[in-house]
């Protein structure tokens, strides 16, 4: 009676402890949850799509590969960058041939040579000289010289004194009124005479190249009855006893002064 009494309470035990075994093996066995595979998280940075396919995860070995190759792709960038010769810059050489100064003829005058313009020509005086154009009709003429006048020896100065370097009206080597340089006779055909400067100081002085050498300058100021105004310019050589003087201003006096060779 006891051991059948005993059987019959252990039975129920044997029972449920075999359910017990039949049902985690019947779970390990199973499908995954969907609630598990839902909550998955999507890749990174992308939000999860409705009613379309999501954005498939990338593995951890191509993510990888992706980094490796996103963070040579500059570097590559840069290489080919670099490598790439640069053209040089082109340097434009000016071939032209340089401009020569035209040739003016020679004339020699008191022992010194020098040039004179083209179409002009030297007339002398003795021991003075005028270098003028050859056509000087309409010119501005002072002493009967419509260019370069050049004085050389014993040279007159103001009103025939000699002439000295910075000598009031030094320019001046008359002792009556003389004619102006230009329209000597008015509309009104009175005369049109120099009425100032013919015994004024100079205006500026010092010392200026002529040639190799330097020479004694000096400008005065002077006007005429009409009004013109004109401004006498000297250079003196003392050495050479030479006196050159441009009464109204030309351009060609610079160069014709540069030109000067001395003898010896």
């Amino acid at each position: 009676m006891k051991k059948s009494s005993m059987k019959n309470r252990l039975r129920p035990l044997l029972l449920t402890a075999v359910s017990l075994t039949v049902a985690v093996a019947v779970s390990a066995c199973g499908p995954a949850d969907e609630g598990a595979v839902s909550a998955k998280p999507t890749a990174a940075g992308v939000e999860p799509s409705t009613g379309r396919p999501t954005t498939p995860q990338t593995s951890p070995s191509s993510s990888a590969s992706s980094r490796t190759t996103a963070s040579r792709s500059p570097t590559s960038a840069r290489t080919t960058s670099t490598s790439t010769p640069t053209p040089k810059q082109a340097i434009v050489k000016n071939t032209a041939a340089p401009r020569t100064r035209a040739a003016w003829p020679r004339v020699t005058f008191a022992r010194l040579t020098f040039e004179i313009p083209p179409g002009w020509t030297l007339t002398t005086y003795g021991s003075d000289a005028c270098v003028q154009p050859v056509h000087r009709a309409g010119l501005p003429t002072m002493f009967d010289c419509a260019g370069i006048a050049i004085k050389s020896g014993s040279i007159a100065g103001n009103e025939l004194r000699s002439y000295e370097a910075r000598q009031p009206g030094g320019w001046y080597a008359a002792t009556d009124v003389q004619p102006c340089p230009v329209r000597p006779t008015l509309a009104d055909g009175s005369f049109n005479g120099i009425t100032s400067g013919t015994s004024s100081p100079p205006v500026e002085s010092g010392l200026r190249p002529v040639g190799s050498r330097k020479a004694a300058y000096d400008r005065w100021t002077a006007a005429c009855t009409s009004g013109y105004r004109f401004s006498p310019q000297a250079w003196h050589l003392p050495v050479s006893r030479v006196l050159f003087l441009d009464y109204t201003g030309h351009a060609e006096t610079a160069r014709v002064l540069e030109s000067v060779r001395f003898p010896g």
